[in-house]
């Protein structure tokens, strides 16, 4: 397996240590032709952070807003989305 498998839990555990009382995000780059996530390595790019909206336009930022958007997702305190 590779790092990459990894990394998700990695990050949300690093994630969950450094930012224990906040409400937590998980946001996606989509393709509006295909509707799927963006792959990476064949693993979807989910960014998990603390400000969704800024994240949103960090990921937009010099990309076609006609062929890409943003998906928002709540994350519980145990990580799951909502």
């Amino acid at each position: 397996m590779s790092m990459l498998n990894h990394l998700s839990a990695f990050a949300e555990n690093a994630f969950r240590a450094a930012v224990p009382g906040q409400s937590r995000y998980a946001v996606s780059l989509i393709d509006r032709c295909s509707g799927k996530p963006h792959m990476i390595s064949g693993v979807p790019l989910v960014v998990l952070t603390t400000t969704p909206h800024e994240t949103s336009v960090d990921l937009m930022r010099n990309r076609d807003p006609r062929r890409w958007d943003t998906f928002i997702e709540r994350m519980n305190s145990k990580g799951a989305y909502q």
